[in-house]
């Protein structure tokens, strides 16, 4: 059995998450499939609730069109934001 894989109850809700944000993560990682050609050429991850929020980060942030419609809520309308990949990622 991998450790942190699955819980027996769910850890206390934190500020950074709501609680049905936090549920919705929770049911990524306990659905990730490292099979995906997706994940080719990504680090190595578990189905961790870290892991799961990383990758949904990575993920919105390789597809060009949310990137331009985040940059709304950065200062100076995300003029000073560069996109770059890390030398992992192959698409």
């Amino acid at each position: 059995m991998d450790i942190g894989e699955t819980f027996a109850e769910l850890p206390r809700v934190t500020s950074t998450h709501s609680r049905v944000m936090y549920g919705n993560l929770i049911r990524i990682a306990d659905n990730l499939d490292f099979r995906n050609p997706v994940f080719n050429g990504r680090a190595k991850r578990n189905r961790s609730l870290g892991s799961a929020q990383a990758f949904v980060v990575e993920l919105a942030l390789a597809d060009k069109a949310f990137r331009e419609r985040l940059k709304r809520y950065m200062i100076g309308g995300g003029a000073q934001f560069v996109y770059t990949s890390d030398y992992m990622d192959r698409y």
